[in-house]
């Protein structure tokens, strides 16, 4: 997923910042995460609305469920009432249900710049690649299958693409950078979202956002985008692979949080490739990233706080747990001052075997030209989907869904800098007081966090950490659920995985879709 990007680095700059990879960084530069990188300029594209509609039928769990798909482009106006531009959709809908009071579900990935392919033939759609064990590449040709974990079952889905991702474009004379940042984007996925429930008649159904990456940043902000500027309370958030604060996954000699963020996947990773003691290999990965998590959120952070008033003995004990947690020597550590950055932990735990791990999932492992190179040359997960990704995509909208143009579909790379905003107002760019003010106004909004043990680039203690410093009551956590995943980033990769979300999804959606239970 060369396009798919999710902060990789958080830029100097915070109001300009380029795209947060949660992929590799496409050409042009970009942060960690699929999307950014690229121009933003863009000669526009005739706003005209254009749906296909067909119909189909998918067997979920033994069950026949016939469907039906729209897929198209919706335009959006602009306060003078003309065409600004055009957002491409793909919505299915179950037939033989009353619409009307039927949950849909907008979902949508991130990078910033980033196309929602991702989730829709991860899990989402009905029809989805044939991928390798854990998420592994397949060899071409790529197969398109029926998806047995699509959530079509219990919620309705609509894809939406970010603006110049996708065949999402704007209209001819309108600048991409009017879509792309923080503030610009939230506004355009709730006149979406609010154009759409309009169209199809969707007004009383209870209505969710699952979003992946930054499209996790993006529903934090579009909770209370929707609550305040267009009237629509949701019943639930849905975040995979979750960063609402950039400063927990931006480690540097001046942020000392994010080392301890990232530790406990440390030690989940160097588990998996059998980097550690023998009585820790002999347990679980739930039991040994327990340890690794309350040295972090203990001891560890305290050592870093302290800085250099370390004693050389304090120095040497740290060193010590360290090693025992993510399988590196003591003397390297010493060497990184007790910080080790993500990209070094990649190259480091295998350096003995000349091999890497990957960043989307820290399972998968590649192989550098050089085996000295403190850098991946390449992340092994994030290629491993692309090819097969888009191949069954292009399959099932051409051939399946029969929608056909004349434009690139852009996986990622054309969004440019990204503009932060409001959202970094106090430095790294966060929307945690975006969700707080959301749950706050709306004591029925409930949120589900999804999390992969071996996800190196939204790393699960980044999330606990966030969700624990939510609002600072317990009427906040009362609506939100962690559920784990043995997987990466991108959790459905992993068919074992895949159902697992689905499952929880279902739970979900049908503990809240009524409403759930109020907190005050």
């Amino acid at each position: 997923m060369r396009v798919r990007l999710l902060m990789l680095s958080i830029a100097t700059s915070i109001l300009a910042v380029a795209p947060a990879a949660a992929q590799r960084p496409a050409p042009g530069g970009g942060m960690p995460g699929r999307g950014g990188g690229g121009a933003t300029a863009s000669n526009g594209v005739p706003a005209v609305q254009k749906v296909s509609t067909t119909h189909h039928t998918i067997t979920i769990d033994g069950k026949q469920i016939p469907y039906t798909a729209n897929a198209g482009t919706m335009v959006l106006y602009g306060d003078n009432g003309k065409p600004k531009a055009t957002v491409f959709y793909i919505a299915y809908t179950r037939d033989q249900e009353n619409a009307a009071t039927r949950p849909v579900t907008f979902f949508y990935n991130g990078g910033p710049g980033s196309a929602s392919i991702w989730l829709d033939m991860g899990i989402m759609s009905p029809k989805h690649p044939n991928m390798g064990p854990h998420g592994t590449e397949p060899s071409p040709p790529y197969a398109l299958v029926d998806n047995p974990n699509s959530p079509l079952d219990v919620t309705d889905l609509v894809q939406v693409d970010a603006m110049m991702t996708g065949y999402s474009r704007p209209a001819p004379g309108v600048p991409a950078s009017d879509y792309t940042g923080e503030r610009n984007d939230v506004s355009m996925f709730g006149q979406f979202i609010r154009d759409y429930l309009d169209q199809y008649h969707r007004w009383a159904s209870p209505k969710y956002l699952f979003g992946e990456s930054y499209g996790t940043f993006r529903s934090a902000g579009l909770a209370s985008e929707l609550q305040r500027s267009e009237g629509i309370a949701l019943n639930g958030i849905m975040l995979l692979g979750t960063v609402l604060d950039f400063q927990y996954i931006a480690p540097s000699p001046t942020n000392d949080i994010a080392y301890s963020t990232f530790l406990p996947t440390y030690t989940t990773t160097a588990w998996y490739h059998k980097k550690l003691s023998p009585s820790m290999e002999s347990e679980t990965v739930q039991q040994v990233a327990q340890q690794s998590r309350e040295y972090a959120f203990g001891d560890y952070m305290t050592a870093l706080a302290k800085g250099n008033a370390l004693t050389e003995a304090q120095k040497t004990a740290v060193a010590q747990k360290l090693a025992q947690l993510t399988g590196l020597s003591q003397k390297f550590i010493l060497e990184t001052n007790l910080r080790i950055d993500p990209g070094t932990f990649r190259t480091q735990l295998l350096r003995d075997q000349r091999e890497t791990v990957g960043r989307y999932d820290s399972r998968l492992i590649g192989i550098n030209g050089n085996a000295a190179n403190q850098r991946e040359d390449y992340d092994p997960s994030d290629v491993a989907p692309s090819g097969a990704f888009m191949s069954a995509f292009m399959q099932y909208l051409h051939n399946d869904l029969d929608y056909k143009t004349n434009l690139q579909y852009y996986m990622g790379g054309h969004t440019g800098m990204w503009n932060y905003g409001n959202a970094g107002y106090r430095g790294y760019p966060n929307e945690v007081e975006s969700l707080r003010l959301a749950m706050a106004e709306d004591p029925y909004l409930h949120v589900m966090v999804g999390a992969g043990y071996y996800d190196m680039a939204t790393p699960f203690a980044n999330a606990e950490y966030t969700f624990r410093h939510l609002g600072f009551d317990k009427t906040y956590m009362d609506r939100v659920e962690f559920k784990y995943f043995k997987s990466g980033h991108m959790a459905y990769l992993n068919q074992a995985s895949a159902k697992n979300l689905k499952a929880d999804i279902a739970q979900f959606i049908t503990s809240t879709e009524h409403g759930g239970t109020a907190s005050h």
